[in-house]
């Protein structure tokens, strides 16, 4: 199964100026340089409250988690093979839980298929897609999810550059949105509307860029 390459983040949370890259480092001109290499990834992040009714009667909030992942490195310019998480997590008052997660685009089973699209500057994603998850007990489900994010916020940016033997520029984007959307589990509709859950949708993206001396 593929998993999203998530790269792990650096120098914490982004700068506060909105729109305005912040060089932490100031990288030298790259004229005398010829090889370049990208890593870029992108993810969209949505959280919705679902009610949740346990074995016992008792009705609790479940948390659903849509997060799309598009990443490539160069030479290509794009992901042949998105995926969506799609997790789901119920925690009843005595202590039982019930939960499923699947990473939806990936190559198990074959008619598993997801779809990413995006706006430049993090303004927007649509994912959609469908696929099979599996709970905690074992057993596989179907769901469905059609999602639709859109920036609200300023853009916030920061660049951080590395220098020696080559140059190391790390980029790291972020964008508040709202997310609206669908997600059906065995054919019921589970959730419907805006993301409601205390965790704020948001787009996010990184761009690690090795320039090489040329020979």
């Amino acid at each position: 199964m593929k998993n999203p390459r998530s790269r792990s983040r650096a120098g914490g949370a982004l700068a506060a100026t909105m729109g305005t890259a912040v060089a932490l480092v100031v990288a030298p001109s790259t004229s005398a340089f010829a090889a370049t290499e990208i890593f870029f990834e992108e993810q969209a992040t949505a959280n919705w409250s679902v009610a949740h009714t346990c074995a016992s009667g008792a009705v609790v909030d479940a948390r659903l988690l849509v997060e799309s992942t598009r990443d490539f490195e160069s030479p290509d310019t794009e992901d042949a093979q998105p995926t969506v998480r799609v997790q789901y997590q119920a925690v009843c008052p005595d202590g039982t839980s019930f939960g499923w997660v699947g990473i939806i685009g990936d190559d198990r089973p074959l008619d598993e298929h997801a779809t990413i699209v995006s706006a430049p500057d993090l303004e927007g994603v649509h994912a959609s897609g469908t696929g099979t998850v599996r709970d905690n007990l074992g057993v596989d489900h179907d769901v469905t999810f059609d999602v639709t994010w859109a920036g609200t916020g300023g853009l916030e940016t920061e660049v951080t550059a590395f220098t020696g033997f080559r140059v190391l520029i790390h980029t790291e984007k972020e964008r508040s949105a709202t997310a609206t959307g669908t997600v059906t589990f065995d054919g019921a509709v589970l959730v419907d509307g805006a993301a409601n859950h205390r965790i704020t949708p948001v787009i996010t993206s990184e761009e690690d860029k090795s320039i090489s001396p040329g020979n």
